[in-house]
């Protein structure tokens, strides 16, 4: 067999995955194999694991396992984890610390960075999360300029790092190029913002387009837009930029909401709250996904709730920086979906993610088991809504083809220890609320994407080079 140029085509292999128990269609089943191509690292089919060997498919038996699709990070800033532990203090004489506090600490460490220290933070935050259960990752991208404020000969300079940090750690990126035009509604950038700097909308499409013709060439990459936020981004941007990523089927994402002072600012500028101004501007649609959407009004709940939109929550990041709770139960009563980010990396835990949107909502409601599923039974349960929020959710706002074990999908899947202590007692029913609610991040032993496991018995081959460049760059910010 040949391809078009001739040249003889290696024979596709299929290959097979068999866990004692997998998550599929909404529940554990037992003895059930993941059939994949090695070829195209995609899904060929789900089935019982006596079916694929009698089919004559190798199988890999993992015993003492469950398989679950990868988790799905919707939002990430990756350069951020070198600020972990480094924004938990205040000046003795403040009464108070906040987001916008924690923002002029995280520009101070913007404006440090080499492009080699840019993808040495990447990497070592990708891998990170690759360790943790997370298959693919949102990277909502704004270090554009030198630490000067100078654009690179190459516009796309560090976000093409991010990019080689993400396939040289085996992660799936949607690589989401930032505009950032503005320090606030039509106020100049800050000095300290320099590096954000997009201010020419013809030069950020263009250089927009280039990113994803070079980006598509990397087999785990494909790349999105993102206008910051109302606060950094002229109202006239969005429908051109919304445009552009409507041609390549890309998403859009944009922080909105977030903190009270944006949406009073909105409110001033425009007289419309945010979410109501990406309605009225034509932008809140299927290819949309909110980040944080933490101050929202009732009107604002609806619109979120039509069909299209994405909100993505960011719970670790959001209790982190005392932004506020997400309103998801009335969100979810709204028919929106939610995913979830882990935004400033302060954690990397798909499973603190989960249990902490719904956590946060018992703590405000006063109530438990919020965010349940419709009846099944006499009962309502919330594991599965978790689990979809971190998995399938995180796959619609980044439109991927992932977050499912499905035919056709992409080979993005993880193991977890069904030995692991915080588990013991499991049962198939219990295990989602396990997982869900209660698991760490270590209870994941192997991680696989487009059929190539990546993590194997809890570790990752390049580890620990990119644990010592990372210390470095580190060392660079100081205390």
């Amino acid at each position: 067999m040949s391809d078009q140029t001739g040249h003889r085509a290696e024979p596709d292999r299929r290959r097979a995955v068999a866990a004692e128990l997998t998550w599929h269609g909404g529940e554990f089943r037992a003895d059930f194999a993941v059939e994949y191509s090695e070829r195209s690292g995609r899904i060929r089919r789900v089935l019982p694991a006596e079916d694929a060997a009698a089919a004559g498919v190798p199988v890999e038996r993992l015993r003492g396992r469950a398989l679950l699709p990868g988790f799905v990070n919707a939002h990430s800033h990756a350069f951020q984890r070198l600020i972990r532990g480094r924004t938990q203090w205040r000046p003795a004489a403040d009464p108070a610390a906040d987001f916008w506090t924690w923002r002029d600490a995280m520009y101070r460490a913007a404006l440090r960075l080499s492009p080699d220290e840019i993808y040495d933070a990447a990497r070592f935050c990708f891998i990170e999360m690759l360790r943790a259960g997370y298959t693919a990752v949102g990277e909502f991208h704004y270090l554009h300029r030198d630490p000067a404020g100078q654009p690179y000969d190459d516009p796309s300079e560090l976000a093409m790092r991010v990019v080689g940090a993400a396939s040289d750690a085996g992660i799936r990126i949607r690589l989401l190029n930032a505009a950032y035009v503005t320090g606030g509604i039509g106020q100049p950038l800050a000095r300290e913002q320099r590096r954000f700097a997009t201010p020419n909308l013809e030069l950020y499409l263009r250089d927009t387009l280039d990113l994803f013709e070079r980006v598509a060439k990397h087999p785990l990459a494909s790349a999105g837009v993102a206008p910051h936020s109302l606060r950094a981004v002229p109202r006239d941007w969005l429908a051109p930029v919304h445009s552009l990523a409507y041609g390549y089927d890309a998403p859009v994402h944009i922080h909105a909401a977030e903190q009270p002072k944006e949406v009073a600012a909105c409110l001033a500028a425009y007289g419309r709250r945010p979410v109501e101004l990406l309605a009225e501007t034509g932008v809140l649609d299927e290819q949309l996904t909110v980040v944080h959407a933490t101050h929202v009004n009732h009107r604002e709940v609806e619109l979120l709730g039509l069909p299209g939109p994405i909100v993505c929550a960011c719970p670790t990041t959001e209790r982190d920086l005392g932004d506020g709770i997400l309103p998801a139960e009335e969100l979810l009563a709204a028919g929106a979906t939610i995913a979830l980010g882990s935004d400033s990396n302060t954690v990397i835990d798909p499973f603190d993610e989960m249990r902490a949107i719904e956590y946060h909502e018992r703590l405000r409601k006063m109530r438990r088991v919020v965010l349940a599923t419709a009846p099944r039974g006499d009962r309502r349960e919330v594991a599965a809504n978790l689990i979809e929020m971190a998995t399938r959710s995180g796959a619609r706002a980044l439109r991927l083809d992932a977050g499912e074990l499905r035919t056709g999908w992409w080979a993005d899947f993880v193991a977890v220890d069904l030995g692991h202590r915080t588990l013991e007692g499991w049962t198939a029913a219990v295990l989602p609320a396990l997982l869900a609610l209660c698991a760490p991040a270590d209870v994941v032993t192997d991680v696989w994407t487009g059929g190539v496991r990546r993590v194997a018995d809890r570790e990752h081959a390049g580890e620990d080079e990119a644990a010592v460049a990372f210390r470095a760059a580190a060392a660079s910010l100081g205390d």
